[in-house]
């Protein structure tokens, strides 16, 4: 029986199947490890080819002629298949071609299949994964269903050449046998050399690697490796453990020729309400500490860990912790430069308008100067916070309370309750001028123990004050603004003046009450229109002031923006020996603060943040951030000075230019520098240049870094990396 140029609909169709299990013995998803008792022959195939013969004496279905075979979402196309229904056996020739539901595509010249479907040979086999990755090899065999081997194979993620396709791809491994195991997805290489741009450069009689369904497999990843003036020659071998399907361990030990070994890890576990992570290292080696005297054979190393928890929609809780044995360790080692640890724990909720928490932290610093026993740790802390909705008027009130426990290993502590509660009333006129009315109090309770109320200093020197304290602190601000918008095309810009009065009482700061957090003061235009320009509680920005300043800004419908604020205050009770002398708060009229912006506009952007004496327009604060050019070249620069800035407990300049050239050199390599100096001192303090080379298989990136300052036992360092990523060989996916 023959049937010419047909498109015919069978029942019960086993052709696809037998072809579809044929090929799809080199597909890499445990989906295709199944037996031909797997294969739904209740789906229709739509056959389709120029002639189909079906002779019923010898039991031999032929199709021949651009076949193509559908079922379902599989896709078989061949010159010519045939299925002798007798023996069992399915022989496909000619161009072959399956496209699986997964979107891999498997091509051969020549599919046999016979013992139910289970035991095959293919000749000329050539595999496309998902993930664009490459098979081939000269022939394969498919062993009980889900185990196909490979002869003469090779295999490489990478894209072959567009313009010659023959030639040797950036690396790929070469074996005399291939196995892969679709039950186990796992590649095995027997006898394997991997070679680079078609040169053999590496051989192991064994080699295997999870196949590229995997997402998380345990084993050893690539080392890196590294040299340093501190820490000599560094090689760095991590081993990757997937524990289950929610945690993982990363074990990744250093050794190095001048520091010994130093065992480091992270670890991470996600849970159905949250996360954990824990990174830790330690090593045995001498420390030198502050008297410059060497420790022999010292216990070295740190902890950082962090977990964030969902109790249930409103509340969650979370800790970190950070601790380090000594002030130098993660510099010396490279595994952080902060100079301050900390270790906290909270639980916090959000209902509506309603914000509480309570928390508890303490500081470990790392800095030469500074005593752990004077940083003060907070036991417990508890904060609430709660805005209204507007009402008629527009009306809102807030209200927001705390109350904490601070204490020390030595010198002052305190326990306070605090609670401010406001009122704001915002009011536009027929004119679009726009004004806003506020009043606030904050009221605060101290109990303090050892408080110096000469100098404030944390240490308990000279006469102390301990016993009960507070304030009282009222105030009263009005706000008026009127923008002038004009619109032109795409252009918008608006010019705005505002003026804010505020009514206080003087005297708010009584000597008996600790300064803890309102120490890190700045003013510049950020903090210009605030009620408190201080940072934290324990200060209050008392007396009565007013404060002006002009605000011009400007966009294109494209999305180009460009701002402007200048600004300064006067206080009516003149000179405030609360600020210090470099503030720009100490006198009566302030400095002049402001900054000027410029974004996205043609790959530029600009930030000068400004404070000039109003005296003499004499710069005692600039910083800039510069972004200029495209990817292909871009250039940064920070720049800040800052007169008189208080270091180590010293006043004095400070002045530093930080920049940065990055470029995309082509599409596949990158460059990254960066330079930072410090202007006033005129010294180079850091130095960087790397070389990456990125395409879909291979990472290459190279980086050195020269450092100039000393502190302790860091000394001037010269530090050069290389670290190679092989995709499937050496890549860490994220849980």
């Amino acid at each position: 029986m023959s049937f010419r140029g047909v498109k015919t609909l069978l029942k019960n169709s086993v052709s696809i199947a037998a072809i579809s299990i044929a090929l799809s013995f080199a597909i890499n998803t445990k989906a295709h490890a199944q037996s031909v008792e797997g294969i739904n022959n209740e789906i229709p195939a739509l056959i389709t080819a120029n002639e189909v013969i079906y002779d019923e004496g010898l039991g031999i279905v032929t199709a021949t002629g651009n076949v193509e075979i559908s079922q379902g979402e599989r896709t078989v196309l061949a010159d010519s298949i045939s299925y002798n229904m007798n023996t069992n056996v399915v022989t496909a020739t000619g161009n072959i071609s399956l496209l699986e539901p997964s979107g891999e595509i498997v091509f051969a010249e020549h599919v046999e299949l016979t013992d139910n479907l289970k035991e095959g040979f293919i000749r000329d086999i050539r595999v496309l994964l998902t993930d664009r990755s490459r098979l081939a090899a000269s022939n394969g065999q498919l062993t009980s269903g889900n185990i196909s081997v490979f002869t003469n194979g090779v295999f490489s993620p990478c894209e072959l050449c567009k313009d010659d396709p023959n030639k040797a791809p950036i690396w790929q491994l070469k074996a005399k046998k291939i196995t892969h195991n679709k039950e186990s997805q796992t590649i095995k290489y027997d006898h394997a050399w991997m070679e680079i741009f078609g040169v053999p450069v590496i051989y192991t009689p064994y080699l295997a690697h999870p196949d590229p369904t995997v997402k998380r497999r345990s084993g050893f990843l690539l080392p890196s490796y590294g040299k340093s003036t501190q820490l000599g020659i560094t090689l760095q071998i991590p081993y990757y453990w997937a524990i289950d399907e929610s945690s993982e361990l990363l074990f990744a030990p250093i050794a190095t020729t001048k520091q010994g070994i130093v065992l480091a890890g992270e670890y991470e576990k996600k849970f159905n309400t949250g996360d954990l992570s824990i990174e830790a290292s330690g090593t045995i080696a001498d420390l030198d500490d502050n008297n410059g005297k060497t420790k022999k054979d010292k216990f070295r190393g740190q902890i950082i860990s962090e977990g964030r928890f969902d109790l249930d929609k409103t509340w969650r809780w979370g800790f970190n912790a950070e601790h380090a044995s000594d002030d130098t360790y993660g510099r010396v080692y490279g595994f952080n430069t902060d100079s301050e640890l900390e270790t906290s724990a909270f639980i916090e909720g959000f209902r509506g308008r309603n914000y509480a928490k309570l928390d508890s932290y303490k500081f470990q610093s790392l800095r030469n100067d500074v005593d752990d026993s004077e940083n003060p740790y907070v036991l417990p802390r508890v904060q609430y916070g709660f805005q209204s909705q507007p009402g008629i008027t527009g009306a809102t009130y807030r209200l927001d309370a705390n109350a904490q426990a601070l204490g020390r290993s030595e010198g002052r502590d305190s326990r306070r309750v605090s609670l401010i509660g406001g009122w704001d009333l915002p009011y536009t006129g027929s004119w679009g001028d726009q004004y806003k009315l506020t009043t606030q109090v904050q009221a605060d309770g101290y109990w303090v123990n050892g408080v110096n109320q000469d100098n404030d200093t944390i240490r308990k020197e000279g006469d102390t004050y301990s016993g009960l304290t507070g304030r009282v602190f009222p105030q009263l601000a009005l706000e008026w603004r009127y923008p002038f918008a004009s619109y032109r095309g795409n252009f918008t810009q608006t010019i705005e003046p505002i003026v804010q009065g505020i009514l206080a009482p003087n005297g708010s700061n009584p000597s008996e009450i600790p300064n803890d957090d309102s120490r890190d003061f700045e003013f510049d235009d950020a903090a210009l229109f605030d009620l408190n320009r201080f940072a934290g509680t324990d200060r209050v920005d008392s007396g009565s002031r007013v404060s002006y300043g002009f605000k011009w800004t400007a966009s294109t419908t494209s999305g180009n923006r460009a701002d402007l604020l200048v600004g300064q205050s006067y206080r009516f009770t003149g000179k405030n020996d609360l600020y210090e002398e470099n503030s720009g708060l100490r006198d009566a009229v302030s400095d002049i603060v402001g900054h000027i912006g410029i974004y996205t506009i043609d790959d530029f952007s600009a930030l000068y943040r400004f404070r000039f004496d109003p005296d003499d327009l004499g710069s005692n604060r600039n910083e800039v951030e510069l972004n200029v050019g495209p990817k292909a070249l871009n250039l940064s620069l920070d720049y800040v000075y800052l007169k008189d800035d208080n270091v180590d407990g010293t006043n004095s300049d400070r002045e530093e230019v930080k920049i940065g050239i990055n470029s995309e050199i082509s599409k596949y390599w990158s460059l990254n520098s960066n330079y930072t100096r410090d202007i006033d001192a005129g010294e180079s303090r850091e130095a960087g240049l790397g070389l990456i080379y990125h395409d879909e298989c291979i990472i290459i990136d190279t980086q050195y870094s020269r450092t100039w300052f000393s502190d302790r036992e860091i000394e001037p360092d010269d530090r050069f990396t290389l670290e190679l990523t092989f995709k499937h060989l050496g890549t860490i996916q994220p849980l």
